[in-house]
């Protein structure tokens, strides 16, 4: 099982990725649209993070848990659900 801690890191990381940017820069409770996350990048965000934690996460999930903080909380749910 993955700790909320590793989970949030992971997020930070693929946003990071997405947008080019360095994973410290990535605001926990900044929203995705304000740290510039559009729907291209949320989707290969969403496949990164499917692959990697062998998951199956609705795309609209970014929209109901907007910040990595949040996102974060929801993606640890569903791992511990899926145990």
């Amino acid at each position: 099982m993955k700790h909320q801690d590793e989970v949030t890191s992971l997020v930070k990381t693929l946003i990071a990725k997405e947008l080019k940017v360095a994973p410290d820069s990535i605001g926990e409770d900044v929203s995705f649209h304000d740290l510039g996350l559009d729907s291209v990048n949320s989707l290969f965000l969403l496949g990164d993070l499917e692959q990697k934690l062998n998951l199956d996460i609705d795309p609209l999930s970014l929209y109901d848990n907007p910040t990595v903080s949040s996102f974060s909380n929801f993606i640890s749910t569903l791992i511990s659900e899926n145990i």
